[in-house]
């Protein structure tokens, strides 16, 4: 068994805290004291100082008649008054030629402080004239002495706080922490002999939060079976989230490969940006889902010198909307392949009545409401004209001569009826030679940046569009990817996006000479 630990040979901790403590204190004490020192002794030379050069100004002023008139019973005892200073050394009056008239005094000893004040006897004759210099010595004496009491006060100061501390820092160490630490060793010694002994007392300070870990930790040991089988517990939970991240893991391995080979699949519903060969001069499509897979579609086809174009935004993005986009691209191959309708507004129309049947919005029992924006474009080549229909999806041409908007009706394909849709209308104008043909999603408009955050919008599209009209097609929708990212900032995108640009016509050229 071993003895239990005494602190009695702690009590120097009190020591060494007053050892680590002693420079600070002394340190502080001796820089306030020499402080207060420097100043009283700067004030009460100062003031000395301004004494002595008041006493010397009023007796050279009251001396000066009776010196012009040579009167010395009179200047003489009003220079000899001055001696009753109590730290008086010596006064002493000089002619204008600088010889000493006289002298009450005699010249302190050498190495003695004083204190000179020296000042010009005005002629009483006239103003700016003088007769002389009055010069008066005081003694630094009782200063200088009265320093040296300060200091001899400052030290016994000093070594009076020096030794409060140490009774101080002495009897706090011994009540504040020797003692409960000493009651803390003698608890653990029962600890030892298997007495669980709990410490009655606490504090809000270091010593009660050591005081509280230590009942804590008896309490645990007293209860070490309920601990094991905490700790067992806590093992089988650690298996079990263990099996269940791995399966999570698979699973969303899983629904990333599909995510990912659903990606291939859209990418072979969409068309190649040939599709339309020599039918239109150039066509370039930017299209960049939100995720591997989005809501955005386009479609591509030719019929000789005719090309449609048709660019559609359905409802949501990711997956949700890549559902949406098979069920667009299933209605058009029906539409346009097997019916041959080439009409703008027919085939909104037709698209418009397939996806509701698809998705049964036009029965009762029919829960979606889902549905698309798009814009079809036909493309005449023998005619030169563009024939452009729009559900809630404009179109933007940009020629030469300016940039100007075709807005599409306001009325979407999907979703269930109002039962006040209007028909779609087509529009019809001629494509002059250089003029090219935008087409986008509104997840071109939607980004947010600036500040206060704010949508990008159409109109900032269509200035960028204006300003790099003359550009090739590549180049542009580079600028435009450029103007959008700088737009954004650290803002992420929102929405799927797609933008479809294309020259119906070559740009003519004139004729060789």
């Amino acid at each position: 068994m071993k003895p239990p630990v005494s602190l009695a040979s702690g009590r120097s901790l009190a020591v060494k805290v007053f050892a680590a403590t002693l420079p600070v204190v002394v340190v502080a004490v001796l820089a306030t004291q020499l402080t207060v020192a420097w100043i009283n002794h700067s004030a009460r030379l100062d003031a000395l100082t301004a004494r002595a050069e008041l006493v010397a100004t009023l007796t050279a002023q009251a001396i000066a008649r009776p010196l012009w008139n040579l009167d010395r019973a009179v200047y003489q005892a009003q220079v000899a008054a001055v001696g009753s200073d109590p730290g008086f050394f010596m006064a002493r009056v000089f002619d204008d030629s600088g010889q000493v008239a006289f002298q009450v005094g005699a010249e302190p000893a050498a190495g003695i402080p004083t204190i000179r004040a020296r000042q010009p006897i005005p002629d009483p004759s006239g103003p700016g004239g003088r007769i002389g210099e009055f010069e008066l010595v005081l003694s630094k004496a009782e200063l200088e002495q009265s320093a040296q009491r300060q200091i001899a006060i400052g030290a016994t100061s000093i070594v009076a706080l020096l030794l409060a501390t140490f009774a101080t820092i002495h009897l706090a160490t011994r009540r504040l922490i020797l003692a409960p630490l000493d009651k803390l060793l003698e608890a653990m010694a029962r600890i030892e002999r298997k007495d669980w002994t709990i410490l009655g007392w606490t504090s809000g300070d270091e010593i009660g939060q050591v005081a509280r870990a230590f009942n804590h930790m008896v309490e645990g040991l007293r209860s070490g079976d309920e601990a094991k089988r905490l700790l067992k517990e806590l093992e089988t939970a650690q298996a079990r989230l263990i099996e269940n991240n791995a399966a999570l893991e698979k699973a969303s391995r899983l629904v990333l490969d599909s995510i990912g080979y659903a990606r291939k699949i859209q990418d072979g519903l969409l068309p190649d940006a040939t599709a339309l060969g020599d039918a239109v001069a150039e066509l370039h499509v930017r299209w960049e889902p939100l995720q591997q897979v989005g809501g955005d579609y386009y479609w591509l086809h030719r019929f000789g010198r005719k090309a449609l174009i048709l660019l559609a935004d359905c409802t949501g993005h990711g997956v949700p909307g890549a559902f949406m986009t098979v069920v667009v691209a299933t209605a058009l191959d029906r539409i346009v392949m097997e019916s041959g309708e080439m009409l703008p507004s027919a085939i909104l129309e037709r698209l418009d009545t397939a996806v509701r049947g698809r998705l049964r919005q036009d029965r009762p029992e029919g829960s979606s409401d889902d549905g698309l924006d798009a814009a079809v474009c036909l493309w005449d080549g023998e005619a030169r004209t563009l024939t452009f229909a729009g559900a809630n999806m404009p179109i933007v041409i940009g020629a030469p001569d300016g940039v100007r908007t075709l807005k599409g009706d306001r009325r979407s394909l999907g979703y269930r009826r109002s039962g006040q849709e209007r028909p779609f209308v087509d529009h019809t104008v001629a494509i002059e030679a250089g003029a090219t043909v935008y087409m986008f999603t509104d997840g071109m408009t939607d980004h947010v940046g600036g500040e206060p955050p704010r949508l990008f919008g159409r109109r900032r599209l269509i200035e960028i569009i204006a300003e790099g009209h003359a550009l090739a097609l590549p180049d542009q929708l580079a600028r435009i990817d450029a103007a959008l990212a700088d737009y954004r900032g650290d803002q992420n995108r929102r929405d799927d996006m797609t933008i479809i640009a294309f020259r119906p016509l070559a740009i003519s050229r004139p004729a060789m000479p």
